[in-house]
């Protein structure tokens, strides 16, 4: 299993009032420069353990003009090679910015590094697109069949930012160009895609597919991928909840216990399709400018943070657990709420301190990694209300990972204001747990 892992980033264009922050692309454009590709060679690739990737694909290039109606295979991309035939001067997707970002992402999914095609658009201006990932490389000289278009779209829907951003993603799958593994820098698994962006199906829609991981709020994947604009492709079909209790089958790799992400998803708008060619995104919990920078007290979907244990407790407190700043682990910086349990079976029970005004409407996030050990069996994540009643959640633990950091959330009901938050786990003996990035 090949444990490569590579580092990008491409131009983006639609804007979303949902915000991520990202990379810009370059300043300037030679005549006969591909801005897409500069900004493939400025990034390069960096061999690490895993596959960093920095997403940023404009909607406009997928859901636009390049995925509505017949998909990609109008273009004539998948029946001929990317080095002779299958891109020429009069294919659509070379004679617009969007359609180039398209083909930069699509052949860098494809090709391998130190690999290229350079060709001409309608006016003769010269375009260069580098290889990167090579999931495909088959491609560059014959022809793309069935496993290579699933392959290939997966990766490309793994890249989509509609926001016009960039946000650094890692990037892995049951491919032996791709691989599995985990890094400690992008801790939270965002989601899975999958589909056939080539073809349309008996409903007469794309296949473009994703469901969401644990890692974070529900929201952030629709927000990155514009899923709820009109006329989106992009589909997750599952009613709620993440991949992981929804029939997908986790990767047999598992990094320190916990699966790298997932080899297997069924799901389908037409006729129900399992799909074995799936790309999962793992990321961290942070909000970028325009410059690159990380924005102090966001977190990836711009939530505010309210506490971050940084210095302290931040005055949190709990009856029968110790509680400390850590930088065992993290989210939005460097140190977290460390939760430590000795005792029995029983509930153990966090507090933010009672001097909150949440307004009524306010989701309130509180992420939470948890130990390796059986011990907890659900966790409650709660809201007290200026009238003194509680507001509660309970999830059962079952369908968060372990060893992970996980998203947990309270709404304030409606005519209240939120004066408290905290979190409740329910467990049969001892654990650790850390607690971070409490936001809203």
């Amino acid at each position: 299993m090949n444990d490569t892992i590579k580092a990008t980033c491409v131009a983006a264009s639609l804007a979303l009032a949902f915000a991520l922050i990202g990379c810009q692309p370059p300043a300037t454009e030679d005549p006969g420069t591909s801005a897409e590709s500069e900004l493939v060679a400025t990034n390069g690739l960096t061999m690490i353990n895993g596959l960093t990737m920095t997403n940023g694909l404009s909607g406009n290039g997928l859901s636009g003009n390049g995925l509505s109606g017949n998909g990609l295979l109008a273009q004539a991309l998948v029946v001929n090679p990317l080095a002779t035939t299958g891109l020429t001067s009069s294919t659509y997707l070379m004679n617009s910015a969007a359609g180039r970002s398209t083909l930069a992402y699509l052949i860098r999914c494809a090709l391998p590094a130190n690999h290229s095609i350079t060709k001409t658009d309608s006016t003769g201006a010269s375009y260069t697109f580098a290889g990167g990932i090579g999931l495909t490389p088959e491609w560059e000289t014959g022809t793309c069949n069935g496993d290579c278009q699933r392959w290939n779209s997966a990766c490309l829907l793994a890249h989509v930012n509609t926001a016009g951003i960039h946000v650094p993603i890692w990037i892995v799958g049951q491919n032996t160009n791709l691989g599995w593994g985990q890094s400690a820098t992008y801790p939270n698994q965002e989601g899975t895609f999958f589909g056939n962006i080539f073809t349309t199906n008996e409903a007469g829609h794309t296949d473009a597919y994703y469901c969401e991981g644990p890692g974070f709020d529900k929201t952030v994947v629709d927000g990155r991928l514009g899923s709820t604009q009109v006329g989106a492709p992009y589909r997750d079909t599952f009613a709620g909840g993440y991949c992981n209790y929804n029939g997908c089958l986790a990767s047999d790799i598992t990094t320190n216990g916990v699966p790298d992400g997932y080899k297997v998803c069924t799901m389908g708008d037409g006729a129900m399709t399992t799909w074995n060619q799936l790309v999962t995104v793992w990321r961290d919990n942070k909000s970028y400018n325009s410059s690159g920078t990380v924005v102090a007290g966001k977190t990836a979907d711009s939530a505010t943070v309210g506490y971050d244990f940084e210095t302290s407790t931040n005055s949190w407190t709990s009856t029968n657990a110790t509680l400390s700043s850590s930088a065992d682990k993290s989210q939005t910086a460097s140190k977290s709420l460390k939760v430590v349990y000795s005792g029995g079976a029983g509930t153990v029970s966090l507090a933010s301190p009672a001097t909150l005004s949440l307004a009524a409407g306010t989701r309130a996030r509180i992420y939470v990694a948890l130990d390796w050990n059986q011990s907890i069996t659900s966790i409650t994540t709660w809201v007290k209300k200026s009238d003194g009643t509680t507001t509660s959640n309970t999830d059962d633990i079952s369908r968060h990972y372990r060893g992970s950091w996980n998203a947990f959330s309270i709404t304030v009901p409606s005519s209240k204001t939120g004066t408290q938050v905290g979190i409740n786990f329910a467990t049969s003996g001892a654990f650790t747990a850390y607690v971070d990035a409490v936001s809203w």
